[in-house]
Order: C-alpha cells, then structure tokens, then sequence
C-alpha cells in the first residue's frame, strides 16, 4: 500500500470521502458494466500481472505495451507505437459491495531516463494519439489559394477517422468501477519513443473514491519497472 506524508494524507481524505446517493439509474448502469467486462477479462488475471498495486480491496494492474509486434496484434496496421506513444493497458478489479469512481484526467505517468530525474506526463485522448502519428510534415513550398465551393473538408480523412476509432475502442471510456467486477482499457502517453525509460517509470492514480459511504480510499501507486523483460 502507498504510503502518504501527513499533510498529504488529510488532504486527500478531505478530497474524497464524501457521501453519495445511487439513484436506480447508476444501478443499471453498474449492472451493464458487469456484464460488458467479464468477457473481455476472460483470458486476464490481473492479480498475475507484475507491476501493480493494491488495498482496500481495489487492485488496480498496468500491462505497458513496449514492442512493435504487441501493438501490431491489438491495434493492427496502425499503432500509437509508429508515433513513439506508449500504451498502458489498466486494470481495475473493485473486489468491494461499493462501487468506485475514479477521476481519469488526474492520471499521470512519471518517467525518466533510468538513473536520472523523472517527470510527469497527462495522457492523451485517442484524437490526440491519431494526430501524433499520421501527423505529416508541411510542404515548405508556397501554394496559391484555390477557391472552394460549398462546406469546407474535414480535416481528417478516412485513415484517421479510422484510427481515432479503433484507439477509442480500445482506451479506458468509464471512471465507474462496479463492485465485484474488473474494468480494463488503455491509457497513452507520449513518450517521445523512450521505451527503455520504463525501468524508471511509476503510473499513478491518485484520485479515486467510493460512491457510498464515508470510508476514505486513498491514491495508487503502480512502479512499471517490474513489467520490464
């Protein structure tokens, strides 16, 4: 279990033990979540992956794809690899009676250099990720404005609207954890291709809370090294 400095310690129980109320609709949403997860998670004991954290009765498990082969075999002919993008694929296994919701944004990925100092990385949304990698250089050479009749072209073709689709597919959509169940999904990073800087890297999650009850659920901190070959 992640240890807390005191000051900080109060201050997130402060954050995240409030109180709330699940009206019938969240109940059936949990019950849709349950059932699009099990599945998925079929083949994945996230308890056997490496780099992982747990107490309280959330284990949280992160996969961070590192080859070219493993991405081609997820993602297909393109990859957030192609553009130097790391992909973590989370685990979420709520082994409580409470649901849990957790704040997606407030993820962040600390790396560095191994041996070096590390710094902190937001993910990215699966547009973002799409942009990166079929980003194309700009033709230095000037162009004469050619007048354009009717709505004006997306500026995304069907290769990308593709892409951003199958990213989306793939990537964490729901911060509800459902009790008694497991949620996966992907999270990307831009790495800048520094994918032997994992030995030095540490995924954190550190705002979560239960939707019942005033018992306080503290931050997750996941060290990738041990996910390294």
């Amino acid at each position: 279990m992640s240890q807390l400095a005191p000051q900080r310690q109060r201050h997130t129980m402060a954050r995240i033990s409030r109180s709330y109320s699940m009206p019938a609709r969240i109940g059936f949403l949990i019950c849709a979540l349950c059932l699009g997860t099990a599945g998925a998670l079929a083949q994945t004991d996230p308890a056997s992956l490496p780099a992982r954290d747990s107490h309280q009765g959330l284990l949280i498990a992160a996969s961070p794809y590192i080859s070219a082969d493993r991405y081609k075999e997820k993602f297909g002919k393109r990859t957030p690899y192609d553009g130097g993008i790391l992909a973590i694929e989370l685990f979420f296994r709520n082994d409580n009676d409470s649901p849990i919701r957790v704040n997606l944004k407030t993820m962040q990925l600390v790396i560095g250099a191994p041996g070096g100092s590390r710094q902190r990385l937001d993910p990215l949304s699966p547009e973002e990720v799409a942009d990166r990698v079929l980003a194309k250089p700009k033709d230095p050479s000037p162009r004469i404005p050619i007048p354009r009749v009717g709505a004006p072209r997306s500026p995304h073709d069907k290769n990308w609207e593709e892409f951003a689709g199958t990213l989306r597919s793939a990537a964490l959509a729901t911060d509800l954890l459902p009790p008694h169940a497991t949620t996966h999904g992907f999270v990307y990073f831009d790495i800048n291709r520094h994918y032997d800087w994992l030995s030095n890297a540490r995924f954190d999650v550190p705002d979560l809370s239960f939707m019942t009850g005033n018992k306080p659920l503290f931050f997750f901190q996941i060290d990738l090294a041990p996910a390294v070959p």
